[in-house]
């Protein structure tokens, strides 16, 4: 059961990530500003042509960290159903206006 749990907050985090990724997307393109899509090169902090473990969960958490914050609004330390609710909403309104 544990694991169903952690899977399914995993999947829920995912989901949100990428929503405010998507978010952050359509406010630099609306504002005429490059968009930041994170690659394999920035995670390969030594730029030694492979990425470590370390990297890796280095670089995610990272990002990770930045969505957070685009998603906790009120700046709570929480995300709740509101702000979740608002993101999924404002990622809709961006692919209904496509």
């Amino acid at each position: 059961m544990k694991t169903l749990q952690i899977l399914t907050i995993t999947a829920l985090l995912s989901g949100l990530a990428q929503a405010a990724n998507a978010a952050q997307d359509d406010t630099a393109r609306s504002q005429g500003m490059p968009m930041h899509h994170h690659t394999w090169q920035d995670a390969d902090a030594n730029k030694d042509g492979v990425i470590t473990h370390d990297e890796f969960m280095s670089a995610h958490q990272t990002r990770s960290e930045e969505m957070f914050t685009k998603l906790d609004t009120n700046k709570d330390g929480k995300v709740d159903e509101t702000e979740q609710k608002a993101m999924q909403s404002k990622c809709e309104r961006r692919h209904n206006h496509k």
